[in-house]
């Protein structure tokens, strides 16, 4: 897997970030980036938002 630092750096996770902003991090990083796959505890969550996106 390749780590695309350059996004890395530009998006931090913010600190103790909210379930909400996990999500949106995480689809805004599977979407950017391929260094690992998203955590279960937020998977489902971030695949409908990404189908909501892929509909727009």
């Amino acid at each position: 897997m390749t780590l695309n630092r350059e996004w890395h750096r530009a998006h931090r996770m913010p600190p103790r970030a909210t379930r909400e902003q996990r999500i949106k991090w995480h689809v805004a990083h599977a979407a950017a980036c391929a260094c690992r796959p998203v955590p279960d505890s937020v998977k489902a969550d971030v695949e409908k938002l990404r189908k909501l996106a892929r509909r727009k």
